[in-house]
C-alpha cells in the first residue's frame, strides 16, 4: 500500500484531518481539488461557473490518475469524486480508500460554519444545506460503501496510523 484515498461528503475533514493523517504515517499529502484547480488553471467554483460538473468530473478523474506514479501519499478527495466516472473502483485498484462517514448533523454544522465556497451548496440556509447534503449523500453512499475502511471521526483515523505503519 503506498497510497490512501480519503473519501466522504464535503465537511468530513479529508483536507484537515488528512493533512494531519499524512503527518502522522510520515507520508505527503496532496488535495485533490488543488490539484485540478493547478491542471484547470482555475478555482474550483470558476471550473463550475464556466464549464459546468461535468468538465469539473473530467478534471477530476484525470488528476485522480496521476496520483497513481506516488507513493507514500495521502490524497484527500472531494466530496464527489468516488460517485463519478467508476473512480472508486479505481482507487480501490491503486490504494487503500477510506471513507471519513461523519454524522449527518455533524456534516451540517460544519458546512454551516465552512467560509469555503462550496459550488454544490450554494445557499446558505439551513434547510437548503440539510435537503442538499441528504441528496447527495444518498446519491453518493453506494460509492462510499466500497472503502475498505470506514471511520467517523478524526480521532479513529488517526488511530489507524500504527496498524498502517505495521504493515510496512
Amino acid at each position: 500500500m503506498t497510497r490512501i484515498y480519503l473519501i466522504g461528503m464535503p465537511g468530513s475533514g479529508k483536507s484537515t484531518s488528512g493533512k494531519r493523517f499524512a503527518k502522522a504515517l510520515g507520508w505527503s499529502y496532496a488535495d485533490l481539488d488543488k490539484l485540478v484547480a493547478i491542471r484547470a488553471g482555475k478555482r474550483i467554483p470558476e471550473i463550475f461557473a464556466s464549464a459546468g460538473e461535468e468538465a469539473f468530473r473530467t478534471y477530476e478523474r484525470d488528476a485522480l490518475h496521476e496520483t497513481a506514479g506516488s507513493n507514500r501519499l495521502v490524497i484527500g478527495c472531494g466530496g464527489g469524486t468516488a460517485a463519478w466516472h467508476n473512480n472508486i473502483d479505481w482507487m480501490l485498484a491503486h490504494g487503500l480508500v477510506v471513507w471519513l462517514d461523519i454524522p449527518e448533523n455533524e456534516l451540517l454544522d460544519r458546512l454551516l460554519r465552512s467560509k469555503n465556497e462550496r459550488p454544490l451548496f450554494p445557499s446558505r440556509n439551513t434547510d437548503d444545506i440539510r435537503h442538499r447534503l441528504q441528496e447527495l449523500l444518498s446519491q453518493r453512499r453506494p460509492h462510499f460503501e466500497k472503502a475498505q475502511l470506514r471511520v467517523n471521526s478524526e480521532k479513529a483515523l488517526l488511530n489507524l496510523v500504527p496498524n498502517l505503519l505495521a504493515l510496512h
